[in-house]
């Protein structure tokens, strides 16, 4: 009986895990498709903002470089195959370690922000991140709302590192 449930944990586990899916159908026309990387840097540059694609020297992948709100930032694509048929993309800034950069901050920062993620690496670099799936595309309208909550992740973001400074700008502050 234990062999039994065993085997059925195993494969409800399995069937449980997601499937990172193809985005096999061509992006529609005035469409916004990770697997199409020129209409995410299209649709960047039609919601105001700078867009340059290349390729991550990392993956091969298609990203974007653009900037807001005083910040330059990255678009990477991912569950690509081959740099192609990407089905979503990370909208990402990464900041090197400050002193500052803490579990708790970015705790801080998460418990507040629904739509982006604040993380620390090995390293102490600090990233925050949105991340957007694109499978079957989005209109126009959807993505520049995704520019746009972005743009203004990026805003709060500016605020909270002057509401939490890192120790260097803390006691220099507390100098002047």
């Amino acid at each position: 009986m234990r062999h039994i449930l065993t085997s059925l944990a195993v494969a409800a586990a399995a069937f449980s895990l997601p499937a990172f899916a193809l985005d096999e159908e061509p992006c529609g026309k005035s469409m916004v498709c990770a697997s199409n990387p020129q209409s995410v840097a299209d649709g960047v540059q039609a919601a105001g903002y700078k867009a340059v694609l290349s390729k991550s020297s990392t993956t091969g992948n298609p990203m974007i470089e653009s900037a807001a709100n005083g910040y330059n930032y990255s678009i990477f694509f991912y569950e690509c195959e081959d740099g192609k048929k990407c089905g979503s993309i990370q909208f990402q800034i990464s900041f090197e370690d400050d002193g500052a950069n803490t579990l708790e901050l970015a705790n801080k920062w998460n418990s507040n922000k629904r739509f982006s993620q604040m993380a620390v690496a090995d390293d102490k670099s600090l990233a925050v991140s949105y991340d957007v799936a694109t499978i079957g595309g989005l209109n126009q309208k959807n993505f520049a709302d995704v520019v746009d909550w972005w743009a203004l992740m990026l805003g709060e973001l500016n605020k909270f590192f002057k509401e939490n400074p890192a120790p260097a700008a803390a006691a220099e502050a507390a100098v002047k």
